[in-house]
């Protein structure tokens, strides 16, 4: 008989949490799950694509930001669905309705992910009140070993509750490009064929540092004509942004994109990755471009040090040094033998360690494992 579990979460818009989620539902097998999905608020992004795969997608249960009377409506989806393991996030009214369920026995087991809660350089993060709750929980998902130690040792999670599962990418969307398809997306982007074009994707916001890289590319952009900065996402520093690169005397070469959905065949056109982030957990994007064959310059926070080695598959710099990530994105743009080696190794790592199966095999066996031990929903805080 299936295992059916429910992922509740509060929306399920753009991201990398989002799609990792997205790919798990889609690849999940069906003799083995039976998934529906909750969300506090709308929806978001990723409804429809799932309504339309045929999963039961429950969605503005919450009204306000108190709103107890969410929990009644939450309470009827699970004895719909007859859910039997809740997987949610490390949002309080997530954590708190799970946790009600559990105690009033709707649920076998729940599980809490934590997919951006965590890094080395950080205090704790999760809000004390919180905290109590997540000790009782089932199981506890890390995305990096750094983030478990995290979890264990700032947050005070039990270190046997936790486990680590890597995100994974798929290999066969996120892929070196073929025959004109490099070619094809540059003309989209108005790109010519001899520039050297430095990809970042992600939010828009401070936490990746967009400030940082723009500083940090200028210089290489003035000295070589061919070098191009794209940047894909959205988000509140797109103002703060075009004015820096304003500034900084390179707006001509810089481009703000915006939300994509075709972040694969962006990739395929560019020559590197660069991620100037000042704290992350796990980013996929990393994994994405290295799957692709790019060369990644990324800062040395979170769980990236997980995912690349320095020299091999990437080059690595401290948080908030924009001199130090110059150099590293100067060194990749003038050497075309590097960019290949970087690439290379990187595609082969994901092959061996990150692929999107592995990480689905590995949530799925979590999830039967929990089922047939003893609930700790009883276990001392």
């Amino acid at each position: 008989m299936a295992t059916r579990l429910l992922i509740l979460d509060t929306e399920l818009e753009m991201g990398g949490k989002e799609k990792l989620l997205y790919d798990f539902i889609a690849r999940a097998e069906r003799d083995r799950f039976r998934i529906a999905v909750c969300c506090l608020r709308p929806g978001g992004y990723f409804k429809d694509r799932l309504v339309a795969m045929g999963v039961p997608f429950y969605d503005n249960l919450l009204r306000h930001r108190f709103d107890a009377l969410a929990f009644r409506e939450l309470e009827n989806v699970l004895r719909a669905e007859k859910t039997q393991i809740v997987e949610t996030f490390a949002h309080p009214n997530t954590v708190i309705f799970s946790f009600m369920a559990k105690l009033r026995s709707l649920v076998e087991r729940v599980v809490v992910s934590f997919h951006a809660v965590g890094t080395d350089a950080r205090g704790a993060v999760v809000r004390p009140y919180l905290r109590p709750l997540l000790r009782r929980m089932d199981a506890h998902i890390a995305v990096a070993e750094i983030q478990k130690r995290h979890l264990v040792e700032v947050e005070g999670l039990r270190e046997e509750s936790v486990r680590v599962i890597y995100n994974g990418v798929d290999t066969a969307v996120f892929r070196p490009a073929a025959g004109s398809e490099r070619s094809s997306t540059r003309r989209s982007l108005g790109v010519s064929e001899d520039a050297i074009v430095l990809m970042a994707v992600g939010s828009l916001k401070p936490i990746k540092g967009g400030d940082v890289l723009l500083r940090a590319a200028a210089p290489v952009i003035r000295k070589d004509p061919r070098v191009r900065l794209v940047l894909v996402g959205e988000g509140p520093d797109r103002a703060a942004l075009v004015s820096l690169a304003a500034e900084l005397g390179v707006s001509d070469r810089v481009t703000l994109l915006g939300l994509r959905d075709d972040v694969d065949a962006l990739l395929r056109a560019a020559d590197a990755l660069v991620l100037a982030s000042r704290t992350e957990a796990f980013p996929t994007v990393v994994l994405e471009a290295m799957a692709t064959g790019l060369p990644v310059v990324a800062t040395r926070v979170g769980g990236v040090p997980e995912m690349v080695e320095p020299d091999r598959s990437g080059l690595l710099v401290p948080a908030e040094d924009a001199g130090a990530l110059g150099g590293a994105i100067e060194r990749v743009v003038a050497d075309d033998s590097l960019r290949r080696s970087l690439g290379s190794r990187g595609r082969a790592i994901v092959e061996s360690r990150f692929r999107v199966e592995t990480m689905c095999e590995h949530r799925m066996a979590l999830f039967e494992e929990l089922l047939a031990r003893t609930p700790m929903i009883g276990a001392r805080s």
